[in-house]
């Protein structure tokens, strides 16, 4: 069963790609030299090429448009996909004729290829999907999102007013201690409408960055 969902999926997001290809082109945005870090520390070339991306993560949403007013309106991220989907050998949530269905949205920021965040709701829901999440207590089997931002006092504003985020801890200076000296970091923490917990953060100085 999970390899048909995975195949729908995959024949679903080539074609996907297709008709978003003009997104795809964008240029993406440059990040300031002075908050760059090498990501491999001592390293030649400290952004070495690998054959495997982290391309997105798929968040199963109760409901995307609220979702969308947090990942698309109040962090940010652009809609490049937006349909519902049918999947007829999941067959724990369907209407009488055995079918089930369900909207995938796809969002990205400056790259088409790495870092996306797709938002996936069934919409024939079970008593379990509409309940109310867990309490993140951030044990095993939970997941924190790290969002980094040049405007996080925008951002966490906008963010923590969308219904049913909660607030863990406003924006505070955070330390990281590293061999060139602290990296300095102002980090907020929420939990979104269906539990998944985000980091959202602004980097201060980074003393990697200048060696």
């Amino acid at each position: 069963m999970r390899a048909s969902i995975t195949a729908s999926l995959g024949a679903l997001l080539l074609s996907a790609a297709c008709a978003s290809a003009p997104v795809a082109e964008l240029e993406p945005v440059s990040t300031p030299a002075a908050v760059t870090a090498p990501a491999l520390l001592g390293a030649e070339n400290p952004y070495p090429v690998h054959p495997i991306n982290l391309r997105r993560t798929t968040l199963i949403v109760r409901d995307l448009d609220t979702s969308l007013l947090l990942y698309r309106d109040a962090l940010g991220f652009d809609v490049v996909y937006d349909q519902e989907l049918t999947s007829p050998d999941l067959k724990t949530r369907h209407e009488t004729d055995g079918v089930n269905r369900s909207r995938l949205v796809l969002t990205q920021t400056n790259s088409g290829a790495m870092g996306m965040i797709g938002l996936w709701q069934f919409l024939d829901q079970t008593e379990k999907e509409q309940a109310a999440p867990d309490e993140a207590d951030f044990t095993p089997g939970e997941m924190v999102l790290l969002f980094n931002t040049t405007d996080l006092e925008g951002r966490f504003v906008a963010a923590s007013a969308v219904p049913g985020v909660k607030v863990i801890s406003a924006p505070a200076e955070r330390r990281y201690p590293s061999p060139a000296g602290d990296i300095v970091v102002m980090v907020s923490m929420l939990v979104d409408p269906d539990g998944h917990t985000i980091e959202l953060n602004q980097m201060i100085s980074d003393p990697r960055a200048s060696e």
